[in-house]
């Protein structure tokens, strides 16, 4: 019987180990351990529920257009408990000028579907517009050098779209310096389209078009999911039932792996109780410069090429009220801030309306967003500092003047990671030097995605590499 241990029990590592569960419910001659230092599993995600609220120390939901999660959660039989957004608040602001400007319709992340809501938005001048539709006959780029999202942006759609709209929201997702986040490993669906049709606006029309007939041609009563998806009691179901499910792994908290090395037959791996244990094949799901630790002494090579990912810290901060004589109708998904305004939160998500079963009748409750790469100083403050800033915010930018219901701070030190400029060449780099390593495979969010879905895929994946090197099966 052949030996596989994961070490970090984040959804990639739980991805891995479901489908070593199911190789092994298909006769598969291996077992599985996986071995977490924390106390519970799921890593970045993470729900607490209390008092009739459902608070997300972590992601709140993920992307439907990236089928992993959702295939992964109807194999757990969680299809019943799958929830999109409230389609009754559908909007979403951006704060301007010291007010909160509607995102035009048809604006498909920056760019614009439809022509009169975008002409009579106030949230772009004439001159940017102008320089935005541009792009219906700027030439495609030549070659395939990667770039920064901010130089994409200004070539295909100006300075005032980048500053607008791709710096909060595009590069807010990644929490990232858009001069320095890479084009090609964050949004390579702006790049294929560019490529495809040469215009981004004529490649998202395209795209619409492709979607409206999808959408004619699926079974009656059959309804479309949400861009955002998540479940009914927090994302935690999800790595709850996996973990009950996978019933043939060994799932082991608090445990951590100290450190890592070669022996004639496979790999030895020492805990932090001294104890030891060997294993055929190992799955590295850690932050990548864990994972560099880790390797150090096997591939120095591969040590070295990780810990040039850069991390940055983030902070986010749940707040709910009473609903009663609050001063905001709260009629939308949120707000993103342009670093223009100089304000110091990033965006502020309204949860009470963007899931509405995640309040108890009677409350809303808010979300800020704090720190990230070019502000990561004000995520390092203490709870009690971010929570008073926050407060502050609120004040000046929605006029919230009241006692919260609770408040309460989220810390994510050094856990945002960086995909730079040229990171994709980096990872084939990685990758080609474990080629030579018999038995040692990564994963996690410092490879080629840090959604859920992409987390799930890579898991997955590595669990199939691992499970064909030690059977020679490949998967079916």
């Amino acid at each position: 019987m052949k030996k596989i241990v994961i070490i970090g029990g984040g959804i990639a590592g739980l991805a891995a180990a479901y489908r070593i569960h199911e190789a092994i419910a298909q006769d598969a001659p291996v077992e599985c351990v996986l071995l977490e230092s924390a106390e519970k599993f799921g890593g970045k995600i993470s729900t607490m529920r209390f008092d009739g609220f459902i608070v997300e120390r972590g992601p709140d939901s993920f992307i439907s257009q990236k089928p992993q999660a959702i295939e992964l959660c109807k194999k757990l039989g969680l299809a019943d408990r799958l929830t999109g957004t409230n389609p009754d608040h559908p909007s979403t602001y951006v704060y301007l000028n010291s007010k909160l400007v509607t995102m035009p319709d048809g604006l498909s992340l920056m760019i614009p579907t439809k022509f009169m809501p975008f002409i009579f938005s106030p949230l772009f001048s004439w001159s940017a517009k102008i320089r935005m539709g541009m792009d219906l006959f700027i030439p495609k780029k030549k070659g395939d050098d990667d770039e920064s999202l901010a130089s994409f942006v200004r070539r295909r759609m100006g300075e005032e779209a980048l500053q607008k709209m791709a710096e909060p929201m595009l590069a807010g997702i990644y929490a990232s310096d858009p001069e320095l986040m890479s084009i090609n490993t964050t949004f390579p669906m702006f790049v294929q389209t560019e490529q495809k049709y040469r215009s981004l606006i004529l490649g998202m029309l395209a795209r619409k078009r492709q979607q409206m007939i999808h959408q004619a041609k699926a079974p009656a009563g059959k309804q479309p999911f949400s861009l955002f998806m998540t479940l009914k009691n927090g994302l935690d179901e999800m790595v709850e039932t996996l973990v009950e499910k996978a019933s043939s792994i060994t799932f082991r908290a608090e445990t951590k792996v100290v450190s890592l090395s070669r022996n004639e037959d496979g790999w030895d791996l020492t805990l932090d109780d001294g104890s030891s244990m060997s294993s055929d094949a190992v799955i590295l799901a850690t932050p990548a410069q864990i994972t560099a630790r880790l390797v150090e002494q096997t591939t120095p090579k591969v040590s070295e090429l990780l810990n040039r990912i850069k991390y940055v810290s983030t902070a986010t901060v749940s707040i709910a009220y009473k609903k009663e004589g609050f001063p905001h109708s709260l009629d939308g998904f949120g707000f993103v801030i342009p670093r223009t305004e100089g304000k110091r939160i990033l965006a502020c998500t309204w949860t009470s309306s963007k899931f509405p079963a995640r309040v108890p009748d009677g409350c809303v409750m808010l979300r800020c967003f704090v720190g990230g790469a070019m502000r990561e100083e004000l995520a390092e403050q203490d709870g009690d500092a971010i929570g008073t800033m926050v407060r502050e915010e609120l004040i000046d930018l929605m006029g919230i003047d009241r006692e919260p219901v609770f408040l309460k701070v989220f810390h994510n030190k050094k856990s945002n990671v960086q995909y730079q400029v040229g990171h994709a060449k980096l990872i084939e780099s990685v990758y080609e030097e474990l080629k030579a390593v018999a038995g040692l495979y990564v994963t996690g969010s410092a490879y080629t995605g840090i959604g859920i879905p992409d987390c799930i895929r890579d898991g997955t994946k590595a669990a199939e590499d691992a499970i064909e090197f030690l059977t020679g099966k490949t998967k079916t």
